[in-house]
């Protein structure tokens, strides 16, 4: 998670030096970046005794609220070495041994602990770091409430900070009178290093259908029209240098800015251009046609978005549905002689509760979507390891015959082994959504699928968090909520990413 402006010049300093001296006792760490050789890390070699009223580090962020642990816990970890060079992020890459190692018994409730066995060293290859870039040829747009749009700045600071695109933003319980709550919520995203301009809706008046008979104007203002409407609002803060005009939902989440900027560069943006993902259930696919679902990220070329400009409100008036994306899809088709370009990676994800089986497919999404409603998935935690190595965030890597790890969403544990899993399949966790289909929906998305397991055949460690720490590791934490009514443990496996060197490894 970000730290907001306001605090940075305040307390960098002192920050700095406490955290550094804090993990120097805590983990004496050691690191020999002019060696060309891996070096071990050493467990901690306390000089004295802590005194009774403080604890060991790792155990004071362990009892944090949100991991909700038990009092005693089995904890293990590795320190990964990322090895940048030549290799396929797409191969399961199979190595010898298992991921998890040297597993300590820790009493949550107690400051009292025996020296932890060294931190062992996993060298990784893995993609590069992305590298850094500016995007002030994107305009992003979203339209909803105040305190949705409040709540989504922690996720969209993950991806939009420091990047130079800016975000425009509808607040639709807003009137245009209070301007005072509009520049609290710039001065929020600003704290937090997001160029954002926000504003109450364009549209005042109810536009009715050219189908319904009541013709009254005197009605709520659905949230999709505000949606739709929108581009008249990015178009006014546009320059000379906007290419595209990204239209978003207030879950939509970006693991990382960089490959859409990538994507958007394959596309002439002098020409009009809608791109765009269908939903992955087929059945939402058939219901609404061929569109680009908005959840996942809508993108228009500004020589789409000039035409569509003068016509929005009799695309309103005319549309066939009341969705913002349907009603983009209805003035396209028939106001221009634009077709969707589809792009397969962005996910609008119309799917419910477990979705395991697409985060440890080895996919590489671009978009991400309904993660704090549809199911519930720490996605700024997952992908903060795009921050180390890139394209590496949910890429594969087998330990030994039974464990299967998918970086920055889980290690599991196949009691049974890998031999008989067919890892280039998507196995089909997740519910199918009330429509009363089921079956092969999905498919065309993500088919083929294979079964979904029983609990009795994966134990999965499941990333509950993810924190840089001072000396610049990233610090994973993947947990296994044991089963009470068994005995057991809840289970921690702590990965700490070191910053990455050029070389090659087994991995």
């Amino acid at each position: 998670m970000l730290l907001p402006q306001r605090y940075a010049k305040s307390v960098a300093a002192i920050v700095v030096v406490a955290l550094f001296l804090l993990f120097l006792v805590a983990f004496r760490l050691q690191y020999s970046w002019s060696d060309p050789k891996l070096t071990p890390l050493r467990p901690p070699a306390y000089a004295a005794p802590i005194p009774a009223n403080e604890c060991w580090p790792e155990l004071e962020y362990l009892r944090q609220k949100d991991l909700d642990l038990g009092t005693n816990v089995t904890w293990s970890r590795r320190c990964i070495q990322p090895m940048f060079g030549k290799s396929d992020r797409d191969e399961v890459k199979k190595l010898p041994g298992s991921l998890i190692t040297q597993q300590s018994v820790l009493d949550l409730g107690s400051c009292a602990h025996e020296d932890i066995p060294p931190c062992e060293v996993l060298p990784l290859n893995v993609p590069h770091t992305y590298p850094e870039k500016q995007y002030a040829h994107i305009i992003f747009g979203v339209a909803s409430k105040y305190e949705r749009i409040r709540d989504s700045l922690p996720a969209t600071a993950h991806w939009l900070a420091l990047s130079g695109a800016e975000l425009i933003g509808v607040v639709v319980d807003v009137d245009a009178s209070e301007t005072g709550k509009l520049r609290a919520l710039e001065k929020e995203y600003a704290d937090w290093d997001i160029k954002a301009k926000f504003t109450a809706p364009t549209l005042t008046e109810y536009i009715p259908n050219n189908n319904d008979e009541d013709r009254s104007t005197d009605r709520d203002i659905p949230i999709e029209h505000h949606h739709f409407m929108m581009i008249r609002d990015m178009m006014k803060y546009t320059t000379s240098r906007t290419q595209w005009l990204g239209i978003l939902d207030d879950d939509t989440f970006f693991p990382s800015l960089y490959p859409i900027g990538e994507e958007l560069s394959k596309y002439d943006h002098t020409k009009p251009f809608w791109l765009g993902g269908l939903s992955e259930d087929f059945f939402h696919v058939k219901v609404w046609g061929l569109m680009a679902f908005g959840g996942a990220g809508v993108f228009i070329s500004m020589p789409l978005a000039r035409k569509l400009d003068p016509v929005l409100e009799t695309c309103i008036a005319d549309a066939s549905v009341d969705t913002g994306d349907g009603i983009l899809r209805d003035c396209i088709y028939t106001k221009t002689s634009t077709k969707l370009t589809i792009i397969t990676r962005l996910y609008q994800h119309d799917m419910l509760g477990d979705l395991s089986g697409f985060f440890e497919s080895g996919i590489q999404p671009l978009s991400i979507h309904h993660w704090k409603s549809w199911y519930d998935e720490p996605v700024m935690a997952q992908a903060a390891v795009a921050g180390v190595c890139g394209d590496c965030y949910l890429q594969r890597w087998q330990f030994g015959e039974n464990t299967l790890f998918a970086n920055g969403y889980s290690i599991t544990l196949y009691p049974e082994g890998l031999e008989n899993i067919d890892l280039t399949h998507c196995e089909g966790t997740w519910a199918y959504p009330a429509h009363g289909i089921s079956g092969h929906e999905y498919d065309f998305s993500f088919g083929p699928l294979r079964p979904k397991l029983e609990a009795d055949q994966k134990k999965s460690y499941r990333l509950k968090d993810a924190v840089r720490m001072a000396n610049g590791v990233l610090r994973q934490i993947y947990v296994y909520k044991g089963d009470v009514e068994r005995g057991e443990m809840d289970e921690v496996v702590e990965l700490l990413w070191e910053p990455g060197r050029e070389g090659t490894a087994s991995g």
